[in-house]
């Protein structure tokens, strides 16, 4: 992830940011969703209540609602607009995201965005999830994650049924601190039960197998540089990944 620009403004109550960062790959959960992506970010929070909004549009393997001969949409990468709306106390964090993908019905036509359907794999259409995450602490930075698709595209045929499979992916991962301001993390991730993560044909599944090393410079007040990589396998599927990152933020 590279983060070519970060503006921070906390309050005591009221606090707002906006990013923009770039990716050498666009991997998600141990699934790869396009090469090089330009991101923009920006969040206001006031008293723990906050709105998100997320932008990702990629260089390399980017379509726009291709499909191949069958009609079914080609699995790579798709431009996206991600909104949440949620809340934080202390380590606790709960959101909604409704997630956008600028691509096409079989048919041809564009999604809309306000599409709560659930489709099949290929057909378009929002999605969106539930996220809980809790960080135990400073002294312990192990980080839970639990997220479950409710609304939107999320199905899969069963004899010739189109049903909701409530994809489920379950994160921890630990932060460790190390010397001159390196951060070493490592990640497990699984999914419980048939779900997109493992293209619906399995129950549960270890789908994410990574660790990262970065470091942080403090080159001014309020301003940071940071540089990383990630290393990631994908058990279920056997696919290996990576990503490289580097980031300027100011705060």
């Amino acid at each position: 992830m590279l983060s070519l620009f970060a503006l921070r403004c906390p309050a005591e109550d009221f606090s707002w940011y906006a990013r923009a960062e770039v990716d050498a790959n666009y991997v998600w959960r141990g699934l790869y969703n396009g090469g090089l992506s330009l991101r923009a970010e920006g969040e206001v929070s006031y008293y723990g209540f906050f709105a998100n909004m997320w932008w990702n549009i990629g260089a390399t393997d980017w379509h726009w609602g291709k499909t191949d001969a069958t009609g079914a949409g080609i699995t790579k990468f798709n431009p996206e607009v991600d909104i949440s709306l949620g809340y934080r106390w202390r380590g606790l964090s709960v959101l909604y995201m409704h997630m956008y993908y600028f691509d096409h019905y079989a048919d041809g036509r564009m999604s809309r965005f306000f599409d709560w359907g659930n489709h099949a794999p290929g057909g378009g259409g929002i999605t969106s999830e539930w996220r809980v995450s809790y960080r135990i602490s400073d002294r312990v930075p192990l980080r839970l994650l639990w997220c479950t698709r409710t609304f939107g595209r999320d199905g899969y045929m069963l004899n010739g049924e189109l049903k909701r499979a409530y994809s489920t992916y379950i994160e921890a991962r630990y932060d460790q601190p190390l010397p001159m301001d390196f951060t070493l993390t490592g990640v497990i991730g699984v999914t419980p039960w048939k779900s997109l993560y493992t293209a619906f044909e399995k129950d549960f599944a270890v789908i994410n197998l990574s660790i990262a090393l970065s470091k942080s410079w403090q080159v001014a007040k309020g301003c940071s540089v940071d540089v990383g990589g990630e290393l990631m396998l994908n058990p279920s599927s056997m696919q290996p990944l990576w990503n490289i990152y580097a980031g300027v933020t100011i705060d």
